[in-house]
């Protein structure tokens, strides 16, 4: 089977190498190359987005300390170790 390709023309040539420059400065503006990412990409959050991330760290931390913490208690007042042999 033969494989075909959209004709672009002038015009359709200028939109695609309009949107490659738009899309080329939308990467260079808002993602950091990360070879650990399945894009390649991971979004650049500067100073603002890092004082974010590491608030929203510390709450998650909170929470689940907070949690383990209740988990434990529950596990210590209403559960025993079974006999594995039953």
């Amino acid at each position: 089977m033969m494989k075909y390709k959209l004709k672009t023309g002038k015009i359709g040539d200028h939109i695609i190498d309009a949107y490659k420059g738009v899309e080329q400065k939308f990467t260079d503006t808002f993602l950091i190359e990360d070879a650990n990412s399945a894009s390649g990409y991971t979004l650049k959050v500067g100073a603002v987005g890092e004082s974010v991330v590491g608030t929203y760290q510390k709450i998650e931390d909170g929470v689940v300390g907070t949690y383990k913490k209740i988990e434990k208690k529950f596990a210590d007042t209403f559960l025993e170790e079974a006999d594995t042999e039953e």
